[in-house]
């Protein structure tokens, strides 16, 4: 059994819209490697940090997760927030109520449903591992330690939760929970404590902004070697990330073309106009930039006064 810290692999699991994975050999410098090589079959984005969490089912098994999963497929999505009870925003998002409704016809738990998706985020990661190391047998020669990170407001029941999905998908049983606006601030302020800017009694607020949920929390600074922190203030938590722009941006598009037009456009076309924005101009836009956007919307009517022309759209900034 190793006893030496060289041969500890720390692992961080973070399930949310997108879900991301990262890890490091607890020796050293301690370099963090973070998984950018998720499968994608379209190669949308040919590196990306983050896979959508998104899960599909077919005859009683999954189909696809990720990026693989199809427009045309009934899919699983956002399906974290379901595992909250007494989640005040659990029924408010199209999404989540679609997942809520393909419960029943999988005859899955949402338990189930979030254990089948770290199973296989879990085995990609475990094959990553490998690669990097060169080790076939890198888990009888490593220990591991695994933190999965959580909503700062999950209830107790939530995370119970959490961690028996975890648990059932072949994560470590002995998973630490961290909550994600911790898990920022630790690493934020990692580096302020080795500026030493930072001292014993300071405040500061973490706004973690998702894209599907925002957290508001509060900290102070117990101590700067070794860091410590502690929750100063009740934290607070809303249904307010970037898929509010993904949803402001279609109805946008909707008035541009006209209700009547919009409602009578093919469904496939418009997933495939939000894919477009939410992958590509959404992430690279900003307000200096000079570069013409544009979004491909098949079966829209010509008008050359709103930018449309061959069933294109030119975004006006």
């Amino acid at each position: 059994m190793p006893s030496s810290l060289s041969s500890e692999i720390v692992t961080n699991v973070g399930l949310r819209r997108y879900s991301g994975v990262s890890w490091a050999i607890n020796e050293g410098q301690k370099k963090i490697k973070l998984i950018t090589d998720w499968p994608n079959p379209e190669a949308t984005i040919a590196n990306a940090d983050k896979v959508p969490t998104i899960i599909s089912y077919q005859n009683g098994g999954v189909a696809n997760w990720g990026y693989e999963v199809g427009l045309k497929e009934d899919a699983f999505r956002w399906i974290k927030i379901l595992l909250e009870p007494k989640s005040k925003y659990a029924n408010e998002e199209l999404y989540v109520q679609g997942s809520s409704n393909l419960l029943g016809k999988v005859n899955k738990t949402v338990e189930e449903i979030v254990s089948d998706y770290l199973r296989l985020i879990w085995k990609y990661t475990k094959e990553n591992i490998r690669k990097h190391v060169g080790d076939s047998d890198w888990e009888n020669n490593f220990t591991l330690q695994v933190v999965l990170t959580v909503p700062a407001m999950w209830s107790h029941a939530a995370k119970d939760k959490t961690l028996r999905a975890a648990q059932r998908a072949g994560l470590p049983q002995d998973i630490r929970l961290v909550t994600e606006p911790e898990a920022a601030a630790l690493a934020t302020l990692h580096d302020k404590a080795e500026e030493n800017s930072l001292k014993k009694g300071d405040a500061f607020v973490v706004c973690d902004a998702g894209g599907g949920t925002v957290d508001l929390i509060s900290y102070k600074v117990n101590n700067t070697s070794p860091l410590e922190i502690e929750e100063c203030a009740i934290g607070d938590g809303d249904l307010c990330g970037s898929t509010r722009l993904d949803k402001c941006f279609e109805k946008y598009i909707e008035t541009l073309v006209g209700k009547d037009q919009y409602s009578k456009l093919k469904e496939i076309n418009k997933k495939k106009m939000m894919r477009v924005f939410e992958n590509g101009v959404k992430r690279c836009f900003t307000l200096e930039s000079t570069k013409e956007y544009t979004v491909e919307l098949k079966g829209v009517e010509d008008n050359e006064r709103h930018g449309i022309e061959d069933d294109t759209i030119t975004l006006d900034q």
